[in-house]
């Protein structure tokens, strides 16, 4: 699996990318057979709160793609809660039981 991580409007340090690619990582490993890419971006809001967005995208070849978002006021907090909601959006389209307060899902 390619995991591509990106930055608009901020540096990306390699700190940032290789927690961004471990926390995404982590949160769809047990599908990895199934995914075929994964997109990370993270950005600065242009808002007055200045908040960042991190979008990710994971291609699934011929069965499609799930996508989300995730607002936060620091950008891993951002990273940690779109890693959460790929997680929960793959458990759901599965079919299986997930749970909120599974480590899985941070909000």
């Amino acid at each position: 699996m390619r995991i591509k991580v990106s930055g608009v409007n901020i540096p990306l340090t390699p700190d940032k990318r290789a927690y961004a690619e471990y926390r995404v990582f982590t949160s769809i490993a047990q599908h990895e057979l199934r995914i075929r890419s994964v997109d990370v971006v993270i950005r600065r809001e242009s808002a007055p709160n200045g908040s960042f967005l991190c979008k990710v995208l994971v291609d699934l070849g011929s069965s499609g793609h799930i996508k989300t978002q995730a607002r936060a006021v620091h950008p891993t907090a951002a990273i940690d809660r779109a890693a959460g909601r790929i997680a929960w959006l793959f458990s759901r389209r599965a079919g299986q039981g997930f749970s909120l307060k599974s480590p899985g899902f941070s909000l």
